[in-house]
């Protein structure tokens, strides 16, 4: 092949997957999960759920989640902040953008505890771990 006809070939090659990068990039900048003002979001290659201030601004609730559900009272999270796995939850009620997350974040627990938690305030259930 001459050098036209290559250089032609290369520009259609990178230009059909031109829609297919946009999709990842957007995808890869979406949050992987999201209820309200609560959602996942990466900082430093780090996975937290915080409360979305909006303009990509968050406010750290919880490090390394793995696992969250939510209703409209609580959100319950099974994350490994600092390596040690445990349960979480957030009172939705008590939570807003100027509390401090020691007023509304309650954990860690034990999975026989986050149980009977789950029973008793009607947290969300999590999946099993």
């Amino acid at each position: 092949m001459d050098r036209c006809k290559v250089k032609a070939f290369m520009q259609r090659s990178v230009l059909k997957y031109i829609p297919l990068l946009v999709a990842i990039f957007l995808i890869g900048c979406s949050p992987s999960w999201s209820d309200g003002p609560y959602e996942i979001y990466w900082i430093d290659g780090e996975k937290a759920l915080g409360f979305n201030l909006g303009d990509d601004a968050y406010i750290r609730r919880i490090d390394k989640p793995h696992h969250i559900s939510a209703n409209e009272m609580f959100v319950s999270v099974y994350a490994c902040p600092e390596g040690a796995c445990a349960y979480y939850y957030i009172d939705r009620l008590k939570g807003h953008k100027f509390a401090d997350s020691s007023e509304f974040v309650f954990g860690p627990y034990t999975e026989k505890t986050f149980v009977q938690l789950e029973q008793k305030l009607r947290l969300p259930k999590l999946e099993q771990q």
